[in-house]
Protein backbone atom coordinates (compact mmCIF):
# COMPACT_ATOMS: atom_id res chain seq x y z
CA UNK A 1 0.00 0.00 0.00
CA UNK A 2 1.47 3.83 -1.05
CA UNK A 3 2.33 5.59 2.69
CA UNK A 4 0.43 8.15 1.85
CA UNK A 5 -3.44 6.32 1.20
CA UNK A 6 -2.01 4.31 3.98
CA UNK A 7 -1.79 7.36 6.18
CA UNK A 8 -4.93 8.61 5.15
CA UNK A 9 -6.84 5.27 6.36
CA UNK A 10 -4.95 5.48 9.34
CA UNK A 11 -6.11 9.25 10.43
CA UNK A 12 -9.73 7.62 9.45
CA UNK A 13 -9.57 5.06 12.20
CA UNK A 14 -8.54 7.34 15.09
CA UNK A 15 -10.57 9.96 13.52
CA UNK A 16 -14.00 7.21 13.62
CA UNK A 17 -12.34 6.35 17.16
CA UNK A 18 -13.11 10.10 18.35
CA UNK A 19 -16.49 10.85 16.78
CA UNK A 20 -17.95 7.56 18.63
CA UNK A 21 -16.51 8.68 21.81
CA UNK A 22 -19.06 11.93 20.35
CA UNK A 23 -16.39 14.32 19.50
CA UNK A 24 -16.73 16.18 16.08
CA UNK A 25 -13.44 15.23 14.48
CA UNK A 26 -11.74 17.71 11.62
CA UNK A 27 -8.80 16.79 9.62
CA UNK A 28 -6.22 19.53 8.14
CA UNK A 29 -3.59 19.06 5.38
CA UNK A 30 -1.14 21.79 6.33
CA UNK A 31 2.33 20.66 6.66
CA UNK A 32 3.58 20.33 10.13
CA UNK A 33 -0.04 20.62 11.56
CA UNK A 34 -1.69 17.96 13.35
CA UNK A 35 -3.28 15.54 11.42
CA UNK A 36 -6.63 15.73 13.50
CA UNK A 37 -8.72 18.42 15.29
CA UNK A 38 -11.19 16.65 17.98
CA UNK A 39 -13.59 19.04 19.37
CA UNK A 40 -16.58 18.47 21.76
CA UNK A 41 -19.33 21.46 22.20
CA UNK A 42 -17.39 24.76 21.84
CA UNK A 43 -14.31 23.15 22.52
CA UNK A 44 -11.09 22.25 21.14
CA UNK A 45 -10.18 19.08 23.42
CA UNK A 46 -6.58 17.98 21.50
CA UNK A 47 -4.96 17.97 18.19
CA UNK A 48 -4.13 14.63 17.09
CA UNK A 49 -1.12 13.00 15.13
CA UNK A 50 -1.11 9.89 13.72
CA UNK A 51 1.66 7.69 12.78
CA UNK A 52 1.28 4.58 11.10
CA UNK A 53 3.61 1.96 11.53
CA UNK A 54 7.44 2.73 12.28
CA UNK A 55 7.06 6.21 10.77
CA UNK A 56 8.50 8.83 13.25
CA UNK A 57 6.70 12.22 14.21
CA UNK A 58 9.40 14.38 12.15
CA UNK A 59 11.06 17.84 13.68
CA UNK A 60 8.26 20.02 11.62
CA UNK A 61 6.15 18.53 13.34
CA UNK A 62 7.19 18.88 16.81
CA UNK A 63 7.89 22.02 16.56
CA UNK A 64 4.11 22.52 15.40
CA UNK A 65 2.87 20.55 18.11
CA UNK A 66 5.30 22.59 20.97
CA UNK A 67 3.39 25.64 19.67
CA UNK A 68 0.03 24.41 19.98
CA UNK A 69 1.47 23.40 23.03
CA UNK A 70 2.32 26.66 24.55
CA UNK A 71 -0.73 28.25 23.55
CA UNK A 72 -2.40 25.95 25.71
CA UNK A 73 -3.37 22.97 23.55
CA UNK A 74 -2.90 19.24 24.08
CA UNK A 75 -1.19 17.35 21.41
CA UNK A 76 -1.37 13.49 21.48
CA UNK A 77 0.40 11.30 19.21
CA UNK A 78 -2.08 7.98 18.05
CA UNK A 79 0.28 5.02 16.97
CA UNK A 80 -1.84 2.23 14.34
CA UNK A 81 0.64 -1.23 14.07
Amino acid sequence: MQPQKEGRENEEKIAEKYRKQGYIVLNINEKGFPDLIVIKGKEIEMFVEVKGGKHPVHDFQKEMHRKLEKLGFKVVVEKIE
